[in-house]
């Protein structure tokens, strides 16, 4: 479903005096007592910035959207996604993403160790060796969780070298906060993904079920999140707490530190049978589920510890259900992005055209140009240079209703309006699925195609 949520720690950093910012998440603030200046409070954010794993994240997602780019102009020779602002973008909606977390995780009492992230993340690596989409902390944190729960029961393995370092390594750690950290980043990007609303998707040509070739939306999208987490420290830093109860899911924790790390949230995901928008609709839905279903069972894990094997299954298994689901889902529907009888269908718009100023958008069919009919690609040009000042447009919605959307033509450029049609008996070039993964298919190399119109 999903390509991960990565983590890495990058400074440690304590506060001073008070914390005013938490007052507008939680008024029954009782007492945080701060024992470090702000000058270590302002070093920390300014080493954030200048962190090069910071600016790492920039430049892997900018490279992301560039090839996505490049893999657009070699399908439609034309241009249809900008890699700057889709990583300003990015990163836009990623601070707020980032500080969603950071405000949940803290208001939720999420405290963790320093050293589960970095297992964690450890793990996440090994697990993206054998499907990318393993890089996912869902994964690494529900195998902690059962690990930890085995490393309960069995004796240590104090005979192999290393391994009881490992072994003891993962008995004192804590899966539980890990696990509600995961649940809350799924809920931060279920709301990332529905606000994105599938605007970074882009067309491809892919080959059906009955090797018809029909097309397809590539859903493939990052976010830079940077957080700001409660870890457990040894006596002497943050001590208190932000209200009676609190931290929920780690509280046998008296002394508190703060995290400041950087973040990438990310989901991929590819459809043939909606558009862009619907499918990242029900993406966001179902993540949503997902993660209040992993968050309850966390909560409960604290009343009742051993349900946090059951909260261990339901993050790895749970997980790879939403992948599962949205390949059955594409598979018992019909193809949305082929021909139709009643004229010309849009697979895509191009941005800065004539197409996108009058309105049209994906999945909507062009009826008549100029009053006269259209029924294929080869019939737009002709219908289009009926009228050389002026182009009228009978256009099918994708609800069925006839709109009417006209514009001026210009000379010299009168025959092209800025859309990308849908594959039709005459092409030939598409991405092979069977073969390429989702990261392979934006490196694929493929010839340019006559799509547009």
């Amino acid at each position: 479903m999903e390509a991960g949520n990565s983590l890495l720690s990058v400074e440690m950093i304590t506060t001073a005096n008070q914390m005013p910012w938490f007052f507008f998440l939680l008024i029954e603030v009782r007492q945080l007592a701060i024992q470090a200046d702000m000058l270590t409070i302002a070093y920390g954010f300014a080493a954030f910035f200048i962190n090069p794993v910071f600016y790492l994240f920039l430049v892997f997602i900018y490279l992301h959207y560039r090839r996505q780019m490049n893999l657009e102009r070699q399908l439609f020779s034309a241009r249809i996604q900008s890699p700057l602002l889709s990583t300003i973008r990015a990163v836009g909606m990623g601070l707020v993403g980032g500080l969603l977390i950071s405000l949940l995780s803290a208001g939720l009492g999420v405290v963790v160790q320093a050293q589960d992230l970095w297992i964690l993340w450890g793990l996440a690596l090994i697990l993206a060796l054998i499907r990318l989409r393993f890089l996912c902390f869902a994964y690494a944190a529900g195998i902690l969780a059962i690990l930890h729960a085995i490393t309960q029961v069995i004796p240590p393995v104090t005979d192999v070298p290393g391994l009881s370092y490992v072994w003891e390594i993962i008995r004192q750690a804590k899966p539980l906060p890990l696990l509600a950290l995961v649940a809350v980043m799924h809920l931060i990007e279920a709301m990332l993904v529905r606000w994105n609303g599938g605007r970074d998707a882009s067309p491809l040509f892919v080959e059906g079920q009955r090797g018809r070739i029909v097309g397809a939306y590539l859903l493939h999208s990052f976010w830079l999140t940077p957080a700001v987490l409660f870890v457990q420290m040894e006596p002497g830093a943050i001590s208190g707490a932000l209200y009676p109860g609190w931290p929920f899911f780690s509280p046998e924790a008296a002394s508190f530190g703060l995290m400041l790390l950087p973040t990438v949230t990310g989901f991929s995901d590819m459809t043939q049978t909606m558009t862009p928008y619907r499918k990242a609709t029900q993406v966001a839905k179902n993540l949503m589920l997902y993660a209040i279903g992993l968050l309850g069972l966390c909560a409960l894990a604290v009343w009742f510890y051993p349900l946090i094997l059951l909260a261990a299954i339901f993050a790895l298994f749970g997980h790879e259900a939403l992948f599962f689901w949205s390949q059955y889902q594409e598979r018992k529907r019909s193809p949305y992005f082929i021909q139709s009888s009643r004229g010309v269908k849009v697979m895509g718009v191009i941005p800065g055209t004539r197409a996108e100023e009058i309105g049209i958008t994906p999945g909507e069919i062009i009826v008549k140009v100029n009053g006269i009919l259209v029924r294929e690609k080869e019939d737009l040009y002709p219908a289009l240079q009926a009228n050389p000042a002026f182009c009228k447009m009978e256009v099918l919605t994708r609800e069925g209703e006839l709109k009417f959307v006209q514009c001026a033509v210009y000379a010299g450029n009168h025959h092209q309006l800025g859309i990308i049609v849908v594959p039709d008996a005459n092409t030939r070039a598409f991405v092979d699925l069977k073969r390429a993964s989702v990261v392979e298919l934006i490196k694929q190399k493929l010839e340019k195609l006559n799509v547009g119109a």
